[in-house]
């Protein structure tokens, strides 16, 4: 079988790693910081719509020798701006065959896959790698504390759509048959598409909305302010000849549960939220707000409502995260008249 190595242990990088491993999958699991030591020392608590149960993970630091091997797939579950700091720094590292001779480095022989959101991660990882999948995840995954993970999703676990982003067609292929076969055994709903950048670009529509969750104020108002978001974004996309799906087209099963009442998810706690929530001091907001205000700026459109929301939670990172963070006052004046 597939050996697995996940660089990126948060909720989506995690939920894999355990998903897999129960299928039978050798996995190895790539973390950093507090979430390393809480992992090497202590189980990973992890919910789901079935309830609680401790799992041991395999895990290591990125910079310690993970004696890659041909027929391995790396997944790049860190956020997107992390992406090519990992595959710089995974691209020359020696891939062994059976019998531990060295065949060549892992840009060259291990297919890569890009779980993030924007539209940055692929390129950023074909600098290094020969072949590229791109995956769109829709999961219902929440990380806030170190240590725990939540999963909402009912009856499959999450949703995903891949195809080839970026090398030779033919080991692509072979490449996202694979991913696609073993993750539809781990109980998740996948499709292989050819056109897998236009689903990117429409889950952005959705996830320029995120950190909108960041900021105080009432949920009708998040809401006109979220709608106005997208729409800035479906013109900027539009100015910029991106193609796009609709965010009706990622839904892959409309009976599909998000929120399932065992695993303890909670609605409006999407990646933004649960980054300002653990006082994290990256987030995603400049590759997918900070994504729309650079088309926008190198296609001669404004974008001032997604400039403004990654200035706002670009400032309020920098004072050190948190939630109920001020500022949708100077977003809602910037709402389009009737």
């Amino acid at each position: 079988m597939t050996r697995y190595v996940i660089v990126g242990a948060g909720a989506v990088g995690a939920c894999l790693a355990v998903e897999l491993g129960d299928r039978g999958h050798e996995v190895l699991l790539i973390a950093r910081g507090a979430t390393l030591e809480h992992l090497a020392a202590q189980p990973l608590s992890y919910h789901t719509h079935a309830g609680a149960r401790e799992v041991r993970l395999p895990v290591a630091a990125i910079g310690d020798e993970l004696n890659l091997r041909l027929g391995d797939i790396l997944v790049l579950a860190v956020k997107t701006q992390d992406v090519a700091g990992a595959a710089a720094e995974l691209a020359w590292r020696d891939v062994s065959d059976r019998r531990g001779g060295v065949l060549g480095p892992a840009a060259e022989l291990v297919p890569i896959v890009t779980v993030q959101n924007g539209l940055d991660a692929e390129r950023a990882a074909a600098r290094w790698f020969d072949t590229v999948i791109g995956a769109v995840f829709m999961i219902s995954a929440q990380y806030a504390r170190v240590g725990e993970v939540r999963v909402g999703g009912y009856p499959a676990i999450g949703a995903a759509i891949a195809g080839v982003a970026a090398g030779d067609p033919g080991t692509g292929a072979q490449a996202l048959k694979t991913f696609v076969a073993d993750l539809r055994a781990a109980n998740f709903g996948i499709e292989p598409v050819a056109d897998v950048r236009a689903y990117k670009a429409a889950k952005i529509l959705h996830s320029v909305r995120n950190g909108v969750e960041v900021l105080a104020g009432d949920r009708p108002v998040k809401q006109a302010v979220g709608d106005a978001l997208t729409a800035e974004a479906r013109r900027v996309l539009a100015a910029a000849g991106i193609e796009h799906r609709e965010t009706g087209d990622l839904i892959l099963d409309p009976d599909q549960e998000s929120f399932s009442a065992g695993s303890g998810v909670q609605r409006d706690r999407q990646s933004t939220w649960q980054s300002f929530a653990r006082g994290a001091g990256g987030h995603e907001a400049d590759y997918l707000n900070g994504e729309i205000a650079l088309l926008a700026r190198l296609h001669g459109v404004d974008a001032p409502l997604n400039t403004r929301l990654q200035q706002l939670l670009g400032r309020a990172a920098r004072r050190g995260g948190g939630l109920e963070q001020p500022g949708l006052e100077l977003l809602v004046e910037q709402l389009p008249g009737d």
